[in-house]
């Protein structure tokens, strides 16, 4: 059994590492074909494990719309902050905020590294246990 403890680290890595990827991979399809518009934070909509940002805009054809962003600086934004979002036209309501004050790229780099760490940690102590 204690053969199998370094596949934990090496498992949340992976998994940190795929959902970074997807993430990202979001951004860039939503970024590369979406539009752009000016929106406004209007508040959270908070479940019992999560809470997301509430933004609303105005797509190109004047519709009114409301979508929740789930960003790790949600705590840092607060309602009627000016944000820039990107949409599918054919979904708006999945828009993501791609410019805002508080809005950072670190994060995403800070994942990446801790799952590239644990992956490797475990496959040293895979290494080591399985020698």
């Amino acid at each position: 059994m204690a053969q199998l403890y370094p596949l934990i680290p090496i498992a949340v890595g992976l998994g940190l590492l795929a959902w970074q990827f997807h993430e990202m991979r979001l951004g860039v399809l939503l970024t590369g074909r979406g539009r752009r518009a000016e929106g406004e934070i209007v508040g959270y909509r908070e479940t019992s494990s999560t809470a997301r940002i509430m933004v609303r805009f105005h797509t190109d054809d004047g519709r009114e719309v409301m979508a929740a962003h789930n960003n790790a600086g949600w705590a840092a934004a607060r309602a009627g902050d000016q944000v820039t979002v990107s949409y599918d036209p054919d979904s708006p309501e999945a828009a993501r905020v791609v410019e805002a004050p508080w809005l950072s790229n670190w994060v995403h780099g800070m994942y990446l590294a801790l799952g590239a760490a644990l992956a490797l940690i475990g496959a040293f102590l895979g290494y080591l246990a399985w020698l």
